[in-house]
């Protein structure tokens, strides 16, 4: 502890208080009030906010202690007051521009004029736009149509390709977007949620208007860049090495395949696909290159130099779909360029802080964003522990010392994201250091050709793309490597141990910073706590038993868990891909040790319990399918369940349901909406307990 301490002082970190860093103070503040409205209005508690509530508890607890005195106390509270209200009053003002009335009770038919803001997915019969709403007009009923800034249309069918700006005429039915229907699985209504959308329609294309968009528009001036730019990649390189470049230089991801996204994500190496402070940087050398340092010269040329750094990092951004790490790197760099241009001593603290204040103002819903808080969370590891480690080791081998960094840069980016990444995405690969020395020299390949190969292009010079395109597939084939030698590691990680954990790394780093003896103590006692809390997490889990029923309407899957073992059947006509956005959320969360998936010919069978298509039964329980017309007759103290699959006799199961009203009935998200509807209102009719998984969510049912 001594001697690292020593190591990091040696490398000149500053204090972080108001003094040199105050808008860092002020972007927690303004990220807090946000925080506090929000959970306020509809959420009630998010592990975002207690995420962003424990930062600024500690580093505020530090920043009086570092300012005591009356004169300065006083006025630093007076501060952070005014800053916390301007906060509430502009989260209060946003969240009304974009959301003036509640949210629809019900699907309603509409036809509306739309104004594309953003191409968010492209993939096959299917194309997924941010739409500006112009005007939305009720087709069947006069139910009033909420006044939402934006809106999701999803068009099915093979659309034209749309740019920012153009406007589409269609109708559909207007809904709002469902929240999670599945137990721990990633809620759409909470993402779209943060970039401002409630509703979403469906249309085919067939059934729709599109007029082009005004011509000079900055935002479909950039779009319009990016496509022909992607365009040109596409047409010189496999499909392959087309996805990943136009991710990796341009940040077009809306028509990638998931297994390239996938092998960079068990690599980790996922943020070289998300373009953000790494590729700014190799932006930012390239015109360092060409232009020279922005501080050198008379103040004419560096007024030139510094104007020509700006439009350049700011078409970057615009062309790169303007990502809020693109963002905070490009304001960082453009500060820091100004800085320099001015000879000023810009302290990098406060540029980090400024960044985020000016995009949590801008976007109040922004700190919620998962990218968001990677990216910030990143970047404070990057500034407080890379100088460190490097110094914690040394090498008189050039070479060495170059590999040296670029994994202490690697290492110390995790430092604060490691309990985000758990939390969020239950896994950490393990090779994130390896592949980091892969990406990042490769990443300036494949951005420096692709950028020549383009500037080329207009002068027919086509001899560098081959070259280029082996490039990319060596890159590529290197990721699924890696990804293949990572271990496939699931990890369950309640909110409780992510707050430890994020509370251990924070609480140590104060304690080196402020010299605070009793910061390794509590540090270790945090990580404690979320061993203990993981445990006892574990434990219960472990110990649970229960059958659950998943919401999906393209077929019926059911798991067993019991003793932290997971048996699951499923129809033939569920895909795998399907089956992971389903309930990998919930076998996770259950820290699942094995899977076994059964088929028609296998069963579960232990302690009195056996599991198999004919549906699960044990001393005190049946839960039995009607498609399989396997029913438990009457038993003392028996619960019992029928799961209405299929049925193709709904008389039979109708009477069968009248001689049997014990029976609780279970409807399947994807059984036959006319057979559905007309049971509901038998069921109904007869005061008959049954459970709709379409509208109610899924079933957990106790063992």
């Amino acid at each position: 502890m001594k001697a690292f301490r020593t190591l990091y002082y040696k490398t000149g970190n500053n204090m972080i208080n108001l003094r040199n860093s105050p808008f860092l103070w002020f972007a927690i503040l303004l990220i807090v009030a946000n925080g506090l409205c929000d959970m306020t209005s509809e959420q009630p508690f998010s592990s975002s906010f207690s995420m962003m509530l424990a930062i600024c508890t500690i580093a505020g607890v530090f920043c009086g202690r570092r300012y005591s005195s009356k004169r300065t106390l006083w006025p630093t509270l007076a501060l952070s007051l005014c800053i916390l209200t301007a906060g509430a009053v502009r989260y209060n003002s946003y969240e009304h521009s974009l959301f003036p009335d509640p949210v629809l009770a019900k699907p309603t038919k509409v036809h509306l004029v739309a104004e594309v803001s953003k191409v968010l997915k492209v993939k096959d019969r299917a194309t997924t736009l941010k739409c500006h709403l112009l005007e939305a007009n009720p087709i069947q009923t006069d139910a009033k149509i909420p006044g939402d800034k934006f809106i999701l249309i999803r068009i099915k069918g093979n659309p034209p390709a749309f740019l920012p700006g153009d406007q589409l005429s269609a109708p559909g039915w207007l809904m709002p977007i469902q929240a999670s229907l599945n137990p721990h699985a990633f809620d759409l209504q909470a993402y779209y949620r943060t970039i401002g959308i409630r509703h979403q329609m469906s249309c085919a294309d067939t059934a729709m208007q599109v007029v082009a968009g005004k011509r000079l528009a900055l935002m479909r001036i950039s779009a319009h860049w990016q496509y022909k730019m992607c365009k040109v990649i596409r047409s010189n390189t496999s499909d392959q090495v087309a996805q990943l470049t136009n991710a990796l230089v341009f940040g077009e991801r809306s028509s990638m395949d998931a297994e390239i996204r996938d092998a960079f994500s068990d690599a980790g190496a996922m943020h070289v696909l998300s373009v953000s402070g790494m590729h700014m940087a190799i932006i930012y050398s390239l015109l360092y290159l060409l232009l020279g340092p922005p501080g050198k010269g008379t103040l004419r040329k560096r007024w030139w130099r510094l104007s020509i750094y700006t439009i350049s990092i700011i078409l970057y951004m615009a062309i790169t779909g303007a990502s809020p790490a693109v963002v905070r790197a490009g304001i960082m760099i453009m500060l820091f360029i100004l800085g320099k241009s001015m000879g000023w001593n810009t302290g990098v603290w406060n540029l980090l802080g400024f960044a985020a204040f000016l995009m949590a103002w801008q976007d109040p819903f922004i700190w919620k964003n998962i990218g968001f808080q990677l990216s910030f969370l990143a970047m404070a590891g990057i500034l407080l522990y890379t100088q460190p480690i490097i110094r914690f080791l040394s090498f008189k081998s050039i070479v060495l010392h170059r590999i040296w960094q670029i994994t202490a840069v690697s290492l110390a980016a995790q430092i604060f994201i490691f309990p985000l990444i758990l939390f969020h995405f239950h896994q950490f690969p393990l090779t994130f250091a390896l592949s980091s020395l892969i990406a990042m020299p490769a990443g300036y390949l494949i951005i420096f050709g692709a950028l020549l190969n383009i500037l080329l292009s207009p002068l027919s010079i086509d001899l560098l793309w081959s070259l280029f395109d082996h490039t990319g597939l060596l890159f590529l084939t290197s990721m699924q490597w890696l990804a293949e030698i990572n271990p496939h590691m699931n990890f369950s990680m309640p909110l409780s141990t992510m707050i430890f954990l994020l509370a251990a790394a924070v609480v140590f780093t104060a304690g080196l910073m402020y010299q605070w003896t009793s910061g390794k103590p509590w540090a270790t006692g945090c990580l404690i706590a979320a061993i203990l809390s993981l445990s006892w997490h574990r434990t219960v889990q472990w110990t649970r038993s229960d059958l659950t029923m998943y919401h999906n309407y393209n077929g019926f899957i059911v798991d067993l868990f019991d003793k932290g073992n997971c048996y699951s059947l499923q129809d033939s006509t569920v895909s795998d891909v399907q089956v992971e956005f389903v309930a990998r959320g919930q076998r996770v969360y259950r820290d699942m040790i094995s899977h076994t998936r059964l088929d028609d010919h296998q069963a579960y069978a232990r302690a009195n319990r056996h599991f198999s298509v004919d549906g699960f039964f044990s001393s005190n329980l049946s839960v039995s399918f009607w498609s399989r017309n396997v029913i438990v007759g009457k038993k003392q103290g028996h619960t019992r369940y029928l799961v209405i699959d299929k049925s193709e006799e709904p008389e039979l199961l109708k009477d069968f349901l009248k001689q049997n009203p014990d029976v609780f009935t279970i409807l399947p998200a994807n059984a036959d909406r006319r057979l559905k509807s007309q049971l509901i209102d038998f069921l109904h009719q007869n005061n008959l307990r049954y459970h709709d998984i379409s509208t109610a969510g899924y079933l957990s049912i106790p063992l």
